[in-house]
């Protein structure tokens, strides 16, 4: 986690919001560190690590799960943005 942190610090992502499609990731501050949310203030979309601009292939349900990655720490890897996705935690997959 990221405590002294400033905002002009991080970067923008420029990756297109997955839930309207109209704005773009962008750093935010969070209660608990830097959140990514989108753009449009409607829109309401938020992860609360750095996308990777890469989206999830792991298969449930005979099809690609399609969420974000996003970047992982030192000892967890990139992972899935989606809270139900097992490959939210791919240190316990099993392979």
């Amino acid at each position: 986690m990221i405590t002294n942190y400033k905002l002009e610090d991080l970067k923008p992502t420029g990756i297109c919001c997955s839930r309207c499609g109209k704005g773009t990731l962008e750093p935010a501050r969070g209660r608990f560190g830097p959140i990514y949310q989108c753009s449009a203030l409607v829109c309401g979309f938020y992860l609360e690590s750095r996308p990777t601009g890469k989206k999830c292939k792991f298969i449930r349900d005979s099809k690609k799960c399609g969420a974000w990655i996003v970047e992982g720490t030192k000892t967890i890897p990139d992972r899935c943005s989606d809270k139900t996705c097992p490959n939210r935690n791919p240190h316990k997959l099993h392979k």
